[in-house]
């Protein structure tokens, strides 16, 4: 039988786009990706300094990265930002769609606009991007999409329900355009737990999440980073969205 080793160029040469490749979660993968060979581009929407951040570590490594600004919110701007990352890369062979709001939405404040702005940053603009880079990379023969989700897709937080039901989108989007763009491209999630305490969370709230996984722990963005990578090397797997969260989900 013959037996494969992880290949640290493995992507190497492949055209990426990051989302949200500013910070945390996204710079974390946009530094994997260029420690594994990948040429980047990196989407940002407000944070310049963190995304030029970002592209000085990766030009540490001896790579380089173009700089991207996009609403994602803004549908036409997610169909143009494929363009624009297709055009600077000379090719677009990977997407990973990770920007994202999160917004604390309790119900004495709960309104239906909260729904809608979750859903057009966190769901719609998965799939506007992917299906502007999918139809060129199945046209192209080939490719890959990895969407970032979160637990919440099926065990909502209470305090963030629009949030967490545009994560759902974001797994059943992953799925149907698995089916839709197989074979050429494969579409995958990782459906992050708990990973670093998030901004403008309530009050215990991190510590709660933490004590509910089995690993006791805080997961890091490097672990996030890692399962991308992994099933963008997994060939044999498509629609399948993997939890990373510290064992939270068998709770």
């Amino acid at each position: 039988m013959q037996q494969t080793h992880p290949d640290p160029q493995a992507l190497h040469g492949r055209k990426t786009l990051v989302t949200g490749a500013s910070r945390r979660i996204g710079r974390a993968i946009a530094l994997a990706l260029a420690r594994s060979g990948a040429d980047l581009a990196l989407h940002y929407r407000s944070d310049e300094s963190g995304a030029r951040e970002t592209a000085a570590y990766i030009s540490d490594m001896g790579g380089s990265a173009h700089l991207l600004c996009a609403d994602l919110a803004d549908v036409d701007a997610c169909a143009d930002l494929a363009d624009r990352a297709h055009a600077a890369l000379g090719g677009l062979d990977i997407l990973v769609n990770n920007a994202a709001i999160f917004e604390r939405t309790p119900l004495e404040t709960l309104k239906p606009a909260d729904f809608d702005r979750h859903m057009a940053a966190n769901a719609r603009s998965v799939y506007a991007l992917t299906l502007a880079a999918g139809r060129r990379m199945k046209r192209e023969q080939g490719g890959a999409v990895v969407n970032i989700a979160c637990i919440s897709a099926w065990r909502p937080y209470p305090e963030y329900v629009p949030y967490s039901a545009s994560k759902a989108a974001v797994v059943n989007l992953t799925q149907g355009f698995a089916k839709t763009l197989a074979p050429e491209v494969r579409v995958n999630g990782v459906a992050p737990g708990p990973i670093l305490p998030a901004a403008g969370e309530a009050d215990g709230q991190g510590e709660r999440a933490v004590a509910e996984t089995l690993l006791g722990r805080w997961g890091a963005p490097e672990d996030i980073a890692e399962a991308c990578l992994f099933l963008l090397q997994a060939r044999y797997v498509t629609g399948f969205t993997l939890p990373v969260d510290g064992g939270r989900s068998l709770r």
